[in-house]
């Protein structure tokens, strides 16, 4: 099973993430790229400036059924809603 967190690094948090996050709300839509399964994570800044994924996360590896040493794809969208997170198996 994975780490609890996911974490983004600096300079990708602080360039890509962090202007699109909503400081209010927290949370962050996560879908397989085929849209089967969606959860809610909790998604904050980091005290260390990343990005983080505190809650959620195993949630989401164990029912996709992920595996670690397995490649996968992380896109960020910004939406109507927010941002939100779609995870590719390649």
């Amino acid at each position: 099973m994975p780490n609890n967190y996911y974490y983004f690094n600096v300079h990708f948090s602080t360039g890509s993430l962090f202007p699109h996050m909503d400081a209010h709300h927290g949370g962050l839509p996560i879908t397989t790229g085929d849209g089967t399964t969606t959860i809610t994570a909790r998604f904050i800044k980091g005290v260390d400036k990343r990005a983080t994924i505190t809650k959620g996360w195993s949630d989401f590896f164990r029912r996709t059924h992920m595996n670690e040493g397995q490649a996968y794809a992380f896109g960020f969208k910004c939406t109507s809603k927010g941002l939100c997170l779609i995870v590719y198996s390649i």
